[in-house]
């Protein structure tokens, strides 16, 4: 009986020990997630304005013109994103951002695609302040509606949707603190369970 009862006061011990273990892994690495994630955060704005396209569609020929235009809507995507609008567009930009962004840059902020079924290209810019995406954006869809019709003699006319300010920016910060936070502790957790038992099977049972 005595061996028993010391049997089961040492388990009890292990088991608690392993338990302590593994809530203070548990919360080490939940906090150096949540230290990594501050420490990493940053905020882009992102900024969008539409550009569409326009024939005269009237007559038998109406609906291929239409159509066609909607076919070559990744071909404006593409001239809205190349650099040869980005060095047009620059030329407008105030010359506080001119000097940040070079045209290499604003192009690779560009992101435009077509809205399906439609002449509308999206074009959005992502940059670090509300003001850059906002300048930048209108810019480039200006250069751009200048710059397709030299490109496709066919597109018709380009019309711009209403300019962007500031106060449209939608703005994304990331990392997510609370994510890395689950991140770190599900790892310490883990990592936890297998110290503990690896502990306890060579401590205790070999």
């Amino acid at each position: 009986m005595k061996n028993t009862k010391i049997s089961l006061k040492n388990i009890s011990k292990i088991v608690w020990h392993n338990i302590i273990l593994i809530v203070i892994a548990t919360l080490l690495f939940g906090l150096a997630g949540g230290l990594y994630a501050k420490h990493k955060k940053h905020t882009d704005y992102v900024s969008t304005r539409n550009l569409m396209t326009s024939s005269s569609y009237r007559g038998a020929a109406a609906n291929e013109e239409v159509q066609a235009n909607i076919n070559l809507g990744d071909t404006y995507a593409k001239i809205a994103e190349s650099k040869d609008v980005a060095q047009a567009a620059r030329k407008n930009l105030p010359k506080s951002i001119r000097k940040e962004y070079n045209a290499e840059q604003i192009s690779s902020m560009v992101k435009a695609h077509p809205i399906p079924q439609t002449t509308i290209v999206k074009v959005s810019v992502k940059a670090d302040t509300a003001k850059a995406s906002s300048k930048i954006v209108n810019e480039v869809t200006a250069a751009a509606a200048k710059e397709i019709p030299k490109k496709v003699p066919s597109a018709g006319k380009i019309s711009l949707f209403a300019k962007e300010t500031v106060a449209d920016a939608q703005s994304n910060t990331t990392p997510s603190t609370k994510k890395f936070v689950l991140l770190g502790a599900a790892v310490g957790f883990l990592l936890g369970m297998v110290v503990a038992f690896s502990v306890t099977t060579w401590t205790k049972l070999v």
